[in-house]
């Protein structure tokens, strides 16, 4: 009876070790806070000093699980929450999980299928190549110098389903999120396919987007882009194209409408169509294991601007030195400029200066990640 005992004892814990093989739950996260200083962050030209998100991401929270499922095939879930580290609160419009939040199921040669909140395949692919990634401090609504971009194309949709798979260094993507409006599905919807491939020090990529907003006012973008290492320095390039109809704007935040949560920037010319020809460039130079030099120029060629038919432009120049504590911390300082032009002078579509044309913000800051 005993020896029966235990042999089912020895069973239970063998059966309890395996399936711990199989399935695994992590939590991981970033803290990224920076002492930030802008000119002109008034109308009368005054300066303004924030601690706030740093310059390399929104800090945030997650967990991630993979549970393998036999054959080839495994379940997986990401959720993650950003947060202001100054002050502990949401960064996300109020949305527990506002960076993401969803759940798939892989096949090691069909792909794999995700469902929920996910980042955009635009936001995803352009923010690959660029200098600075997908660059932050427009976390912080006084000083969005390096992330204006990504207002253009949008960060994160709900109600999302992308399909992916990989085909030897060919990675494709297919996205679609919903708008959920009854009677009209193309309503507050958004579709995009990208297709990028890596090998070696090279990688190239396009995508391509398209959203509908609640007065079926579109914005279609497409873009590639491309990196490539050679010895300790990685140079970038990409270029995109984001047309939106006259009027075209997102639902409010939290308000379930139509595009609602996605960063999408409005087009406050009413009359005509406005174009956003945006190129980002740059290098890091990695010259020695703990330490890390960036220099990134971003332009906006902007067409019809304004009512008036009037272009512009926005151009946006900034360095970056990064030392690293060890594998996990890192402290670093940056500066940067931009400078508006023509439409972009009175208009507040892309980025707002309110005491002139050009503003220059330094800062300093200290990351973490777990």
């Amino acid at each position: 009876m005993n020896k029966s005992l235990l042999a089912l004892a020895v069973l239970a814990t063998c059966s309890s070790a395996a399936m711990a093989q199989q399935t695994n739950v992590t939590l991981y996260g970033d803290i990224d806070a920076s002492l930030r200083s802008t000119t002109n962050a008034s109308a009368t030209g005054g300066r303004q000093t924030s601690l706030g998100n740093g310059i390399f991401e929104n800090s945030f929270i997650g967990f991630k699980g993979w549970e393998d499922l036999g054959s080839g095939n495994s379940a997986l879930f990401d959720l993650e929450a950003g947060f202001r580290p100054n002050d502990g609160q949401s960064s996300n419009q109020g949305q527990l999980f506002g960076n993401q939040a969803w759940v798939g199921l892989r096949n090691n040669q069909l792909g794999e299928l995700d469902l929920g909140r996910q980042y955009g395949l635009a936001y995803k692919v352009l923010g690959t190549y660029a200098p600075l990634g997908r660059g932050n401090y427009v976390e912080q609504g006084a000083a969005p110098e390096l992330g204006w971009q990504s207002g253009l194309y949008g960060a994160r949709f709900d109600n999302t389903i992308e399909y992916s798979n990989d085909f030897g260094p060919l990675k494709g993507q297919l996205q679609y999120s919903s708008g959920g409006v009854a009677g009209a599905t193309s309503i507050g919807s958004t579709t995009a396919a990208a297709l990028t491939y890596a090998q070696g020090p090279l990688s190239v990529g396009g995508v391509y987007q398209q959203s509908k907003d609640a007065n079926s006012n579109l914005l279609k973008l497409w873009g590639l882009g491309g990196s490539y290492g050679i010895g300790p320095v990685t140079a970038f390039l990409s270029y995109f194209d984001a047309k939106r109809d006259p009027g075209f704007a997102a639902a409010a935040n939290l308000s379930g409408g139509p595009l609602a949560n996605t960063m999408l920037i409005a087009n406050t010319n009413t009359l005509l169509q406005r174009d956003d020809r945006v190129w980002t460039t740059g290098a890091v130079w990695q010259a020695t294991p703990n330490s890390a030099y960036t220099l990134g120029f971003m332009h906006d060629g902007v067409k019809d601007g304004n009512d008036l038919g009037n272009n512009g432009r926005v151009n946006t120049v900034y360095a970056v030195a990064d030392y690293s504590l060890s594998k996990r911390t890192d402290l670093y300082a940056e500066i940067d400029h931009t400078k508006l032009g023509g439409s972009e002078t009175t208009s507040d579509d892309v980025l707002s200066i309110p005491g002139g044309t050009q503003r220059t913000g330094i800062g300093a800051g200290l990351r973490v990640k777990f």
